[in-house]
């Protein structure tokens, strides 16, 4: 698996890119340059007022998506670039994941690896080199915004902006159309790994692509497919099983 993967707990889950921004208003022209700049003077008044409502609402309805999003499986395709657009890495695999705070990733391509998050460990295991590296789970996913995915506690959300971009129509057979909806979710704290996660729903509000953008610009997407939300949760689903021959490296 890509290294940068692990360390950041699965961390490159995410969609086709969608560069969105928002753009501020342009106040109009006015006769009088003394009525131009009262305006402007009460629109920066109310910008920061506004600003903070339309995150808020962001946030009231990613929270509530999420929030239906009880468990999630579905396989995979994940490609990550750099910031020359080269692709350097490409995957395919299956994600699990139940609310709150586990999660089970396997790739089958172009190796098989597994990683598991139970809640307060993460679980590398490398069949390659027959080893098995354990993280502590709060650090592995500190200032990560992928942990919103299966957090529900306020803290860790206040942690992170959360900005609603543009939605985009999807055609549909005959005539027919979707909505997707996309989230960026930025970390308040300056210095991590990852510096935005979009987040993309499709027409059912069901999670169909993620999309991170790292501390060293390389972006990685990930596109799901066979999307099942309501399935029996194995017992074994999230915990691993540890062969007498590997090497157990206990970073926690």
């Amino acid at each position: 698996m890509n290294k940068a993967v692990s360390v950041y707990l699965v961390g490159a889950l995410t969609t086709l890119s969608i560069g969105l921004s928002v753009k501020s208003a342009v106040a109009q022209n006015t006769a009088s340059s003394t009525t131009t700049q009262m305006a402007s003077a009460s629109q920066s008044a109310q910008s920061p007022s506004i600003n903070l409502e339309l995150k808020s609402s962001a946030r009231a309805s990613l929270q509530a998506l999420l929030g239906k999003m009880k468990q999630f499986r579905a396989g995979f395709e994940q490609t990550v670039v750099d910031a020359q657009q080269n692709v350097v890495h490409e995957a395919q695999g299956t994600l699990t994941m139940t609310r709150p705070n586990k999660l089970r990733w396997e790739t089958t391509f172009p190796d098989e690896t597994l990683l598991v998050a139970d809640g307060e460990a993460v679980w590398n295991v490398d069949t390659f080199v027959e080893q098995v590296t354990v993280l502590s789970q709060d650090n592995a996913v500190k200032d990560n915004p992928i942990v919103l995915l299966t957090a529900t506690d306020e803290a860790t959300w206040a942690k992170f902006s959360i900005s609603e971009l543009k939605s985009a129509s999807l055609s549909e057979g005959a005539g027919s159309k979707g909505v997707l909806r996309s989230y960026q979710i930025t970390p308040k704290e300056e210095g991590g790994q990852i510096v935005t996660l979009t987040l993309t729903f499709n027409q059912n509000n069901d999670l169909s692509a993620l999309n991170m953008l790292d501390a060293q610009q390389q972006v990685s997407t990930l596109v799901f497919n066979d999307i099942d939300t309501r399935f029996p949760v194995a017992a074994d689903t999230f915990s691993v099983e540890i062969p007498d021959s590997y090497i157990v490296d206990d970073q926690r």
